[in-house]
């Protein structure tokens, strides 16, 4: 067994499992009032999910240094993008999300040959104050970093940790999308620079 092989194997036997959905959703409620998305169309939770929502930055009275945006489109696939004042808009990975057992999961295309460092697993909720909206919820890392920091504003620490769907996404308004997307922000050499 090659040496990168053995460390594969042992970051993977110490990695905890990730929480179920019912789980996690737990887990926000017990600081937060919020209910998962149950049984939603791919339809009905496609939409454009950013980390940088409008209403953090009225909470923050201003504007972001950087940030990402997921876009969930209706036919299955996804695009999700990085940004920040001294870098473009890049696609850091693209791929198909299914939605199971109330949990988003990302599966990349063949062509993302880099390491994403993209959390992979979310849970879908809102709060219960807002009937209309949806949240993502990292279940690998950023759950555990709400749990940890929502203390005194479990509003904030979602708003922080979570992403925001800022728009839906129609079936009629996915193919002009993501060509823009692909045409505006793919950059697959920027991935393969020394």
């Amino acid at each position: 067994m090659t040496l990168i092989a053995l460390l594969l194997v042992l970051t993977q036997a110490q990695a905890s499992p990730a929480p179920s959905a019912a789980t996690a959703v737990a887990r926000l409620r017990a600081k937060l009032p919020v209910v998962a998305l149950t049984n939603p169309s791919a339809t009905q939770l496609a939409g454009h999910y950013t980390s940088t929502p409008k209403e953090l930055g009225e909470h923050i009275g201003g504007g972001f240094l950087s940030g990402d945006d997921l876009y969930l489109f209706p036919d299955g696939t996804y695009i999700y993008c990085e940004w920040a004042d001294v870098m473009p808009t890049i696609i850091v990975d693209k791929g198909r999300w299914t939605f199971e057992d109330g949990v988003v999961a990302l599966r990349s295309d063949p062509d993302i040959k880099w390491h994403t460092r993209l959390e992979r697993y979310f849970v879908a909720v809102r709060r219960v104050s807002h009937p209309h909206e949806a949240f993502l919820v990292g279940i690998e890392r950023a759950l555990a970093e709400f749990e940890e920091n929502a203390k005194d504003g479990p509003g904030f620490m979602l708003l922080v940790v979570g992403k925001k769907r800022e728009q839906a996404i129609t079936p009629a308004q996915t193919p002009r999308l993501e060509r823009k997307l692909m045409r505006e922000s793919w950059r697959p050499d920027f991935y393969h620079k020394d």
